[in-house]
């Protein structure tokens, strides 16, 4: 079992990470589309990460509910962002996905964010970078796994 102390460490640096990349998300965002909050830039990437999705999927895997799913859709699909696909075969589901402007700026942003992390890592070793990348990845996997929970803001677990 790990200790208290060294998982509250980490909580400690992982809050401090999260912090810092949603403030840079939203100033991404917003040079992105003066219109574009952060959370709805955070969709365009999952879609510029996963490809065309059904709404359902997006609001499953990103532990969000349909109506805030549906609202961010709609800002996306209102400044052409994004775009509506028929399914095949069912009249009424649709899948979304990125136009050919959404993965335009999608990957301005990226090509800031890989700037950005360059400059931030620039006196690291190249080992201690993949280490990181390495170890940020299992613990992305662990997180993103079948068996995650979600701590909500009253304590519940949602998973």
């Amino acid at each position: 079992m790990i200790p208290g102390e060294t998982i509250a460490n980490l909580e400690r640096e992982v809050a401090v990470f999260v912090r810092q990349e949603g403030a840079a998300s939203g100033r991404l965002g917003h040079e992105t589309h003066p219109d574009l909050t952060a959370a709805a830039y955070g969709l365009l990437a999952h879609l510029a990460d996963r490809g065309r999705r059904r709404p359902t999927e997006i609001a499953e895997h990103m532990g969000i509910a349909s109506p805030v799913v549906s609202r961010r859709l709609q800002l996306l699909e209102t400044l052409g962002l994004i775009e509506r696909l028929p399914v095949p075969n069912d009249g009424r589901a649709y899948l979304v996905g990125l136009t050919d402007e959404g993965r335009r700026r999608v990957a301005e942003v990226e090509d800031v964010r890989g700037r950005r992390l360059g400059e931030l890592l620039e006196s690291w070793p190249e080992r201690d970078v993949r280490t990181l990348t390495e170890l940020l990845a299992k613990f992305n996997g662990s997180a993103a796994g079948p068996a995650r929970h979600r701590m909500t803001a009253g304590g519940d677990v949602r998973g």
